[in-house]
């Protein structure tokens, strides 16, 4: 049975002559303390250090009238929380207004620097906010609902439409996890939104290139421009070495001259498996892959580049030139991951579960049978050489050309 009693410790007397009310909370045999905002002097006190004072004796039965209101929340009779929880649980502000999540989200977003795209998730929260014409949103306004009138706010943005309301659910169930505890019986946020499901962005649309667009890539001269040359180098290396990220190029360690081991930048710390896929480097790239070998990592665009973020604003740079040569506007870095995989689907026929593991993905539907299997890089690697002979077959002189001059010059 949990009890409360307004005590003080007689042995922590302040300089000032006074003492700090406490209310003694014992729960299980066990005791705990809380610290309250009121002070008593000798006068407030009995002989044997009991509060005898009216007024602070009132105030703190009206606290622990309220204490004992949020511990009948908890169901203790049925549910056994340690005595530490449920001081937490005591001590927590209740804002009578209720949880607010924009201040959540950006706490939120403080803890965790190291995830791709926080800009994304800042500019999703501004729209939202733009949305709703506040900047103060609270935890139960989030609902089914509201989402799916923001979710047709932005109807006249695709992009936006997919990646805002993705954005605002995956905070607002980091929200649910964090203030409540199910096993407990603690829920300060009781609603979920299960039932709300963002719309999904048909990204390959935009991003894949056909066929005869790659060949016109990989036919493309050089032109001294530094930015312009390492944006069209590094989209054939995306290209070829099954899709890689530009993050994945600045940072990969392992290369032992034919296989480039590494853990996917983007998922490596949400997997079990740290997301580790084994590329062989096919004839076709491999000039590229020596031009720009690194003393410490597999490339050297470390030390070309003092961060991630400035090497993929040389590449963006780039790729505007590139994609206007062949008649692309706009042309992204994925679009060589994307390229790669609907050619691999559409064009040589290769089965989707294959490209699943070409991409390094997850599929939720085999998650479980994974668990049994040890993966096995060579059918993705066999996969990806009938990809490049497809695609770059035809101009396998000029490309071998361009590559071999490539090599010629790295000897020199």
């Amino acid at each position: 049975m949990a009890t409360f009693k307004a005590t003080i410790f007689r042995d922590r007397q302040r300089p000032d002559k006074s003492w700090n009310v406490v209310i003694r909370f014992t729960h299980d045999r066990k005791v705990r303390y809380i610290s309250t905002t009121m002070y008593v002097t000798k006068k407030d006190l009995t002989a044997s250090f009991k509060i005898k004072n009216a007024d602070i004796l009132d105030r703190c039965n009206d606290l622990i009238k309220a204490y004992r209101e949020r511990v009948n929340e908890l169901n203790l009779e049925f549910n056994s929380i340690d005595i530490d929880m449920i001081v937490s649980y005591l001590k927590q502000k209740r804002d009578r207004n209720g949880i607010s999540f924009t201040d959540f989200y950006h706490y939120w977003m403080g803890k965790h620097p190291e995830i791709k795209g926080m800009k994304n998730y800042k500019t999703s929260i501004n729209a939202f906010c733009a949305f709703m014409g506040r900047d103060n949103i609270l935890c139960d306004e989030i609902t089914a609902k509201t989402m799916k009138a923001f979710e047709e706010s932005l109807k006249d943005r695709p992009r936006a439409q997919s990646l805002y309301p993705n954005s605002i659910k995956t905070v607002f169930n980091a929200a649910r996890e964090y203030y409540n505890d199910e096993d407990n019986g603690i829920m300060r946020i009781k609603h979920s939104l299960d039932r709300y499901k963002p719309v999904e962005q048909n990204v390959a649309a935009k991003r894949a290139l056909d066929v005869e667009v790659m060949r016109a890539v990989f036919s493309l001269p050089y032109k001294g421009i530094r930015r312009y040359d390492l944006a069209l180098d590094c989209f054939k290396l995306s290209f070829c070495l099954m899709g890689m990220n530009s993050a994945d190029l600045f940072n990969a360690t392992d290369f032992d001259g034919k296989t480039i081991v590494y853990n996917r930048t983007k998922t490596k710390d949400r997997r079990t498996d740290k997301a580790e896929i084994h590329v062989d480097v096919q004839p076709y790239i491999m000039p590229l892959v020596e031009k720009y070998r690194g003393k410490g990592r597999v490339f050297n665009f470390c030390e070309q580049y003092s961060s991630m973020a400035d090497f993929n604003r040389a590449i963006n740079i780039g790729l505007k030139q590139v994609g206007r040569d062949v008649g692309i506007d706009g042309l992204q870095f994925y679009s060589a991951r994307h390229s790669m995989a609907t050619i691999a689907v559409n064009d040589v026929g290769i089965s989707k579960y294959v490209v699943n593991d070409m991409l390094n993905h997850t599929d939720p539907a085999l998650k479980v049978t994974e668990l049994y299997i040890k993966r096995d890089f060579k059918i993705i690697n066999v996969a990806n050489s009938e990809v490049l002979n497809f695609v770059l077959g035809q101009t396998e002189g000029r490309v071998r050309a361009d590559l071999q001059t490539l090599q010629d010059n790295n000897t020199q």
